[in-house]
């Protein structure tokens, strides 16, 4: 049996003797190896003489033949839950073990929790892998060997200093969904400032035909990249339970972008009309007050100029949600939206719905949501770093397919004869888009070209959450959402 020397020194000399010996899981001994994947295999091999070359060791442990040129950039496309990030931290933790000199990268995401999730899994190997990652030592967005000096940082978009930056490696964390190309340009042009730098595209498959889909296409048809994409689920820790539940809870264009890793030229529809229709019952009214002993939701969603004022009550009737009312403010130019408007219109909702409760976005009217706190029952929406915008969206969307929600004719409506077009809570729904976040969450969204809305939707969503996560009956709201936030452990 090999000593725990020995097994470090083979180790820090070749990647794959690494994953050998690295533990998964401490209460089942799991190691890497064991369970790793053709596909896996396949990207860490393709990888490894980079690496190798970069730390200064010798592959041949690794079966490379010295003769081949090292893949110093790579692009890997997997669909979602198949590992990039935990193979990622683990071909980050050998190199800033194994690096004879020291060496400096860079992990890059469009935000800081998406970036942080190389950051965590990095974390979690040197956990449960203590005798191999003792050196390690961690801090905020730094990872560094305490010994060497060798270290990660952990950036994101907002980080502007990274165009001075002189990294040995560098990865790029789902790609496809970074808004802006700057930070991209940024790195790589520093990428190309060492000539052994390492550079990596870890990413799900994207939206449309735009600077992304350019990066992906370069890397596919130049020889100096290594490309690797996978089509469709191939993971066996995904299965056909969590697939079909998904298939149903997403629009088609959503799941095979996400499960199926298929590029798609726009994002997801959120509903059809046709679905939104459904849910329009001709017997319900626009009620002025409410019932006593039925609980009220109410919530609200403010804007002063550009976007629409939108106030909303709910209540759930034992089979599904029911819409109360539903105003709606259209601003001008000339006439904003006061604030005043929002007052009034809460002190008219609380006289006239016994036992309400008001859902107010906590990022608007603050002022004002501390003085409606000390007279009515106010609860602030909690985004939680878009934790609220995704179960709003999966919420809504559930709903309204299954038709567990119903609202009036003409619920929403504010055309008038200078606007005769159509536009209600229906067509706006009609409207919407289902977008991925960068770490991987999904939201309603609207166009972009000044005529389309989403706060009717917003309000809406809002008080059905509130109502359903909230409901005295749940076995009536039980499918359960898609559990993007707790991920994979590979």
């Amino acid at each position: 049996m090999l000593r725990r020397e020995q097994i470090r020194r083979l180790s820090r000399n070749d990647p794959a003797a690494f994953r050998r010996w690295m533990i998964l899981h401490a209460d089942k001994g799991r190691s890497f190896q064991k369970f790793m994947q053709p596909w896996q295999e396949r990207d860490f091999a393709a990888l490894d003489l980079a690496w190798c070359s970069l730390a200064k060791r010798s592959s041949a442990g690794s079966g490379d033949s010295p003769s081949r040129v090292p893949y110093r950039r790579s692009y890997i496309e997997r669909p979602r839950g198949h590992s990039k990030t935990s193979d990622m931290a683990m071909q980050i933790a050998w190199i800033l073990l194994a690096a004879k000199e020291p060496v400096t990268g860079l992990a890059a995401a469009a935000d800081r929790d998406q970036a942080n999730l190389i950051y965590r899994a990095i974390r979690r190997l040197a956990e449960l892998n203590p005798d191999q990652c003792d050196q390690l030592v961690f801090v905020q967005h730094l990872v560094r060997n305490s010994l060497t000096g060798s270290q990660l940082e952990v950036i994101s978009s907002d980080v502007r200093s990274s165009w001075g930056a002189l990294p040995d490696f560098v990865v790029c964390d789902e790609l496809c969904h970074w808004e802006r190309p700057d930070l991209w340009y940024s790195l790589l042009s520093s990428a190309a400032k060492k000539p052994t730098c390492v550079l990596s595209v870890l990413t799900n498959a994207g939206v449309g035909r735009g600077w992304q889909w350019d990066v992906r296409e370069h890397a596919k048809e130049n020889d100096a990249w290594y490309f690797s994409s996978l089509d469709g689920p191939h993971a066996p820790w995904i299965t056909d339970e969590w697939l079909t539940e998904q298939r149903a809870l997403l629009p088609a264009p959503v799941f095979e972008r996400l499960w199926l890793n298929e590029w798609q030229h726009s994002d997801g529809e959120f509903v059809s009309l046709a679905e939104a229709e459904a849910c329009r019952d001709q017997q319900l009214k626009r009620q002025e007050c409410g019932t006593r002993g039925i609980r009220y939701v109410a919530a609200i969603d403010y804007a002063e100029k550009r976007d629409f004022t939108v106030g909303c009550v709910c209540h759930y009737d034992g089979s599904r949600i029911v819409v109360d009312r539903m105003d709606v403010v259209k601003p001008s130019p000339t006439h904003p939206t006061s604030v005043r408007w929002v007052e009034a219109w809460i002190e008219d909702v609380a006289a006239s719905f016994p036992d309400v409760e008001f859902v107010i976005d906590e990022h608007q009217l603050v002022g004002t949501i501390q003085n409606l706190e000390r007279c009515f029952n106010v609860r602030r929406f909690d985004f939680a770093a878009g934790k609220g915008n995704h179960r709003l969206a999966m919420r809504l969307r559930q709903l309204i397919v299954h038709q567990q929600v119903a609202w009036y004719a003409g619920c929403g409506d504010v055309s008038d004869a200078g606007n005769p077009q159509r536009d209600d809570l229906e067509t706006e729904l009609a409207s919407l888009l289902l977008k991925q976040s960068e770490t991987g969450r999904l939201r309603i969204d609207h166009h972009r070209d000044g005529v389309h809305h989403d706060d009717r939707a917003f309000t809406l969503g809002a008080a059905c959450l509130e109502l359903s996560e909230h409901s005295t009956e749940p076995d009536h709201f039980s499918v359960t959402l898609p559990g993007i936030d707790g991920g994979f452990c590979w």
